[in-house]
């Protein structure tokens, strides 16, 4: 089976600051039944404030938030991890972790924070940055399109068009691939062979399957999108046009920079493959690839949309999750 490496980097909290800690109670910095994390119940919560002036931030967040609340007797105290947060659209960013805001896409939401009957709001507005090398890796390869069966679902076997490659985000942030470009051959004889469409986004432990043609309407799976190729050249009419006894396949941004590369055959990141796809080893992370058939704890010879074993990828929520 496989092991997701996802993580959610973690936030320290901070202590009270209201002096000598050596007459402390036992139970200091815990809720007290009034919600206040004041040194003693004796001590009235007079206001809370936090480090957040309505900003603009990138998917290359996360944004940390410290709210801070302030007790009659002058005494302050970093209360993040027990305050309620609220998202107004969480489509835009939400709060997994306390203090810790996730930008997810474009947009504004109200961000708010509440303590001790007191709350706090502001606009946070998001923008979505483009992929770079680091965020995006080619997963899985079916180089082969006249394997058993029907990989891209449309009840035909027709060898260019089941061929598929998929890319996975595994970065922590949501990018852009508008103008993007899949490319096959090599350096002399390189081709464009699809080019995402804009506004085309792939969020965080998100994955897209790009197939060399036909109806792929009748796939679904978690956190994938299905797609068929669409170049700019109209002339070209081959589908991905992988070939089985060895290829280069790479994923270029819009000025031609190359995000991310697959290999087949001599030389490459493995032997050409025939009769099943070739997928990295372990799934997403591996540094090394391997024949799908053969993979630990594989479901058949090829797997578009889903790991080897046919679970799913853990998109948004479990890539941010703890």
């Amino acid at each position: 089976m496989r092991t997701s490496l996802f993580f959610l980097p973690l936030v320290l909290l901070g202590c009270p600051t209201d002096g000598d800690s050596s007459d402390k109670s036992d139970t200091d910095s815990l809720l007290d039944d009034s919600g206040d994390t004041s040194d003693t119940a004796m001590n009235e919560l007079t206001g809370i404030t936090w480090d957040f002036a309505d900003p603009t931030i990138s998917t290359r967040g996360p944004l940390s938030v410290v709210v801070t609340a302030t007790y009659d007797d002058g005494s302050t105290a970093d209360v993040s991890a027990a305050a309620a947060w609220s998202s107004s659209d969480p489509n835009v960013a939400k709060v997994y972790v306390a203090g810790q805001v996730q930008p997810i896409n474009a947009g504004a939401t109200t961000l708010g924070a509440s303590f001790g009957g007191l709350d706090l709001s502001g606009t946070l507005t998001v923008t979505v940055v483009a992929a770079t090398n680091a965020d995006l890796v080619f997963n899985e390869v079916l180089a082969d399109g006249s394997v058993e069966g029907d990989p891209n679902g449309d009840g035909a076997a027709e060898p260019t068009e089941d061929e598929f490659v998929e890319i996975v985000n595994v970065s922590g942030v949501t990018v852009d691939l508008s103008g993007c470009v899949v490319v096959e051959g090599d350096l002399s004889t390189d081709e464009p062979r699809h080019t995402f469409a804009q506004g085309t986004l792939l969020h965080a432990g998100e994955a897209v399957v790009l197939f060399g043609g036909g109806d792929v309407s009748s796939l679904s799976a978690a956190n994938v999108t299905f797609l068929v190729v669409a170049n700019l050249d109209v002339g070209l009419k081959h589908g991905l046009a992988l070939n089985n006894e060895g290829d280069k396949v790479e994923l270029r941004d819009p000025s031609g920079g190359v995000l991310t590369t697959f290999t087949s055959g001599s030389g490459g990141d493995i032997d050409a493959i025939q009769g099943a796809s070739m997928v990295r080893s372990p799934d997403v992370t591996g540094t090394s690839w391997t024949h799908h058939t053969y993979a630990t704890g594989s479901a058949g010879d090829y797997s578009p949309g889903t790991y080897v074993d046919g679970s799913a990828f853990p998109g948004i929520d479990g890539f941010y999750t703890p």
